[in-house]
């Protein structure tokens, strides 16, 4: 057993953190997915999974030196050469050095520690085992809590400089008067993301109804469904911006394959259909009909991420 080589994968988001241990040959022999702490800590989030990873050891008769990879992935402004998360807006977490900390808390398996922002890990995933395979040029984004993009061009991953390229979430103008998270100025995160509808939902709603602050991105679709006009308007209005900013990316990028995950659109055939629908109207003509550009939900859906990792760690993805 012990010769047998493992990956571990920690997808690290907003609301959800995953766990998962994958073999050299992809099955998978542990995964556990659990809420992002509200006052998350780095520490705190390295300590759970230690503890994750030290209950699967004996009750799988595996030692700690069978771990060849820990490949992690945050939605966060990550610096992959340096192994830092710059700033990880939803979880206000500000120069942290998370690859260093992991090695540390990981130093008896002396495995490798990679470290990457979540939408970069997941244009991986895809690439490699989901829904744009065989394609060289790229774009995943991911509508969820926030949004990120990440981009795949010309058969390897492209991070920018400094490992910040594919921000989708945080182009502008989307609006007026709102800040974001970034310290930005209405960004599309602000008005188009999973926290955005809900929000946009608790100021218009009217006043006096019961937990208005409380509402969620699930139920405005819900209302939406049911025939509320508000929540329909919502709904439209969060998805003429994300096909603005979707269509942004493909007239500057041109690449052969769009592919989007994330909660917002997960199991809302009709509303990426609309998102579709618009990009391909936004964008230039010659990078959707000219190009044949392919339009595609995130086949391996919220695990595009951590097998995007997995993918890295094993080479089959240029990284």
């Amino acid at each position: 057993m012990a010769a047998e080589q493992l990956y571990c994968v920690v997808d690290i988001g907003g609301t959800k953190i995953l766990v998962m241990i994958i073999d050299q040959n992809r099955n998978v022999l542990f995964r556990d997915k659990f809420n992002t702490p509200e006052e998350a800590t780095p520490e705190g989030v390295v300590n759970s999974v230690r503890e994750r990873l030290n209950s699967f050891y004996p009750d799988h008769n595996y030692d700690p030196e069978s771990l060849k990879g820990l490949g992690i992935c945050v939605a966060a402004f990550v610096n992959h050469e340096k192994g830092e998360i710059y700033h990880a807006p939803n979880i206000s977490w500000h120069n942290v050095p998370l690859k260093a900390l992991f090695e540390d808390s990981f130093s008896d398996s002396r495995c490798s520690v990679y470290l990457e922002n979540d939408a970069t890990a997941a244009v991986a995933g895809e690439v490699a085992f989901g829904a744009a395979g065989g394609h060289l040029n790229v774009i995943y984004v991911t509508l969820s809590t926030g949004i990120g993009g990440g981009l795949y061009l010309n058969g390897r991953l492209y991070r920018g400089s400094t490992g910040f390229a594919g921000e989708v979430g945080h182009t502008k103008p989307f609006g007026k008067g709102r800040t974001c998270s970034c310290s930005g100025e209405d960004c599309l995160e602000i008005w188009a993301s999973g926290s955005a509808i809900a929000a946009s939902a608790a100021i218009l709603w009217p006043e006096g109804l019961k937990n208005r602050e409380k509402l969620t991105t699930a139920q405005v679709f819900e209302e939406a469904d049911g025939g509320n006009p508000l929540a329909a308007r919502i709904i439209e209005e969060a998805a003429h911006k994300s096909a603005t900013g979707l269509a942004n990316l493909v007239t500057l990028f041109n690449p052969s394959c769009l592919v989007v995950g994330g909660g917002v659109a997960a199991n809302r055939p009709e509303y990426l259909e609309k998102v579709f629908s618009l990009v391909r109207q936004q964008a230039i003509e010659p990078s959707v009909r000219g190009t044949g550009l392919l339009l595609e939900a995130a086949r391996l859906k919220s695990d595009s991420g951590a097998w995007g990792m997995y993918a890295l760690m094993t080479g089959e993805v240029e990284g």
